[in-house]
């Protein structure tokens, strides 16, 4: 059932897998709700993370399938912390210190580095789990990276993940349509747009909570 050799249906000569499609539909979900500031994204995120697991060990992506994970345990710390806190009001949305960016900087370069390292040659330190060579090694890892670090600002309530995001989609876009996963590229485009509508919703509560009285 969930091959992506497991063909649902054809539409304009592309022949689309129930695995795409579920894992696309999920994605898209986490993304909407996860811009409107509502808790669902994570349940989205947790299915749409095993599914995207299962999607992306098949096509060689391993840095993407690993991703899967941290998307997964993170979904399960982003519930957490966005539960209301005792009074029963919202967590506010928050800036990253100029120190803080500057940290995360340096660790989506270094962690970028390391990982394409690592996917470069893990068919020949792991060959019966990956026997494939791993494909667009270093911007795939780029991308998990910067995803990691941005799932990680999102789960903290912090502006800065949907500029990340941004970056994020455009880089996916080519990737996955070069690699032929088409519906996945197509998601990645409606993720652009869905991150830039996040970063304005999100922008526009940091401005009422650091200035409740503006509209009084």
């Amino acid at each position: 059932m969930f091959d992506i050799d497991n063909i649902l249906f054809e539409a304009l000569g592309y022949r689309m897998s129930l695995l795409e499609l579920l894992a696309t539909l999920t994605g898209l979900a986490a993304v909407w709700f996860a811009a409107r500031s509502n808790i669902l994204t994570w349940l989205f995120a947790l299915v749409n993370a095993v599914l995207f697991f299962v999607l992306f060990y098949q096509v060689n992506l391993y840095s993407a399938m690993a991703l899967q994970l941290f998307f997964f345990c993170n979904a399960l710390y982003g519930w957490y912390n966005w539960r209301r806190d005792e009074s029963g009001e919202k967590k506010p949305v928050t800036l990253l210190t100029h120190n803080q960016r500057v940290i995360w900087l340096s660790v989506i370069i270094a962690g970028a580095i390391a990982l394409g390292t690592v996917m470069k040659h893990i068919n020949t330190w792991l060959p019966d789990l990956f026997p494939e060579r791993a494909t667009f090694v270093y911007t795939d890892a780029m991308i998990a990276v910067m995803s990691i670090v941005a799932s990680l600002l999102l789960a903290r309530l912090k502006l800065e993940n949907w500029i990340l995001w941004i970056l994020i989609n455009i880089m996916s876009v080519a990737m996955y349509a070069m690699r032929g996963v088409m519906l996945v590229s197509i998601q990645y485009v409606i993720f652009f747009f869905m991150a830039t509508y996040g970063f304005i919703e999100w922008k526009r509560k940091i401005h009422i909570v650091h200035n409740p009285n503006k509209f009084a």
